[in-house]
């Protein structure tokens, strides 16, 4: 009966014991909740604030050579100067304004005939044939009245035949007073002097009999033999009557025992 009661007393004793420790593992259960959820809102405030100093404090992007890029393009101020606009950057350059479109070559019916004639004509002047280019620009300007654009183009091109063709007429003076020089300096007894006053005029007028004729009087003086020969037969092959002068010109005189020169002129040994 004793230990009954011991048993039973033993058994109230450890179930109120039991109900006190759940008491209070009910109560620091409540606590430590509440504590968490502080502990979190505290957390996400001071996340927050770290976010936010993150964005203040986040520098700028850095380009290639170093320094911050810019968010915005460099504006351009404009400004007038001599009635035309200009823009003027802030470093201070000065850039043109764009050039205009050239404008395009109204054409009609009778565009493409005038500018075939405008094109032989330019051919005509690269070649150097001034009066044949001369003739096609000016049969495009009376042909083609209502092209005017073109007509004036062939007026340009006929001022440069012009003055290509009194350049011509200048150079053929100064190419006489040349030849002129060179005789009077074989005359003289300088034969070197003339024979480069007739290289020089040769290089103009390789076709002139009469450089060829004077060239190898001067060889001849020189007895420069073989060169003397060879200017003259050249002479004689542009011109024949350069043959009958040859046989009866003194200068040619150091040649005359030269079988080359008696089968040249014709002369006969005696």
């Amino acid at each position: 009966m004793a230990r009954a009661l011991v048993k039973k007393a033993d058994r109230s004793g450890s179930g109120r014991l039991a109900k006190a420790q759940r008491k209070v593992r009910a109560k620091a259960k409540g606590k430590s909740k509440l504590h968490v959820r502080k502990h979190a809102k505290q957390v996400k405030a001071v996340s927050a604030k770290s976010r936010k100093r993150s964005v203040a404090e986040k520098p700028k992007r850095r380009g290639s050579a170093g320094e911050a890029v810019k968010q915005s393009p460099q504006k351009e101020r404009m400004s007038m100067a001599s009635g035309t606009k200009k823009r003027i950057s802030t470093s201070g350059t000065i850039t043109a304004p764009p050039e205009k479109p050239v404008r395009a070559l109204s054409e009609t019916k009778t565009t493409p005939g005038a500018l075939l004639l405008l094109e032989k004509g330019i051919k005509l002047i690269y070649q150097r044939e001034f009066k044949k280019a001369r003739h096609e620009l000016d049969s495009l300007i009376e042909s083609y009245p209502s092209e005017a654009e073109i007509s004036a183009r062939a007026r340009s091109y006929i001022q440069i035949c012009d003055r290509e063709e009194a350049a011509q007429k200048k150079t053929t003076v100064s190419n006489d007073q040349l030849y002129t020089l060179g005789v009077m300096e074989h005359n003289r007894g300088n034969y070197d002097g003339a024979i480069s006053y007739f290289e020089q005029l040769l290089a103009n007028h390789p076709n002139a009999d009469y450089i060829y004729y004077s060239l190898a009087a001067s060889k001849a003086r020189k007895n420069e033999i073989a060169e003397a020969i060879q200017n003259l037969r050249k002479a004689i092959d542009l011109n024949e009557d350069n043959r009958v002068y040859a046989k009866n010109d003194p200068d040619f005189a150091p040649l005359h025992v030269e079988r080359e020169f008696v089968d040249l002129v014709g002369l006969k040994l005696v």
